[in-house]
């Protein structure tokens, strides 16, 4: 797995001496190190997949595009390349380019672009986008299930309830907060046993 790494500097001309510095680091970023002896045919979707991205590192760019790089993982290794990519922009500062449909990993990014017909008709926050549910499902996209959920309660139900939700822990605190609001579901003790 060793040479998987180092052939994108070896191809770059970096001296040998620096290849390997680059490998062990690259892979140490990815959590893979332990498994640098390893056979990548032998390891999981989302080890070969940290494995990939372990040799962009050791190019050392300032960007790095992903076109669904989770896609045909199953959720642990979809998870394992998501938290890879997201150290990778937070601790590395490196520029991630994420392009998926999956809108639980766009939810992730600072920034989301909504491409149609490859002209981008949305721009901003995951707040700011995805609480345009109309204009998503319009375009034929999907929003996360728990803004979809929220969307549906304020306008079918007329509830005061916030419209940039984004995942289950907001979605529940808001709920919750509403139902706090209305007297509904507290704990309190009359008495009965």
């Amino acid at each position: 797995m060793e040479e998987d790494v180092a052939f994108g500097p070896e191809n770059l001309g970096v001296p040998p001496k620096e290849i390997r510095r680059r490998v062990d680091e690259a892979l140490h970023i990815v959590d893979m190190y332990e498994y640098r002896r390893h056979a990548t045919h032998k390891l999981s979707g989302g080890q070969k997949q940290r494995v990939a991205i372990a040799g962009i590192l050791a190019m050392q760019p300032e960007c790095v595009v992903f076109d669904e790089p989770t896609s045909m993982l199953d959720p642990r290794g979809r998870s394992e390349v998501l938290n890879t990519i997201l150290r990778l922009n937070r601790e590395q500062n490196i520029t991630i380019v994420l392009i998926t449909h999956n809108m639980d990993e766009a939810v992730l990014a600072d920034r989301v672009v909504v491409m149609d017909a490859g002209r981008p008709v949305l721009e901003g926050t995951p707040n700011q986008v995805f609480s345009q549910v109309e204009q998503m499902h319009a375009l034929r996209l999907d929003v996360p299930q728990a803004t979809d959920l929220i969307h549906h309660l304020r306008r079918d139900h007329q509830l005061d309830l916030p419209q940039d939700i984004l995942n289950e822990d907001e979605c529940a605190h808001a709920l919750a907060r509403l139902l706090d609001e209305a007297g509904i579901g507290r704990n309190e003790n009359h008495g009965d046993s």
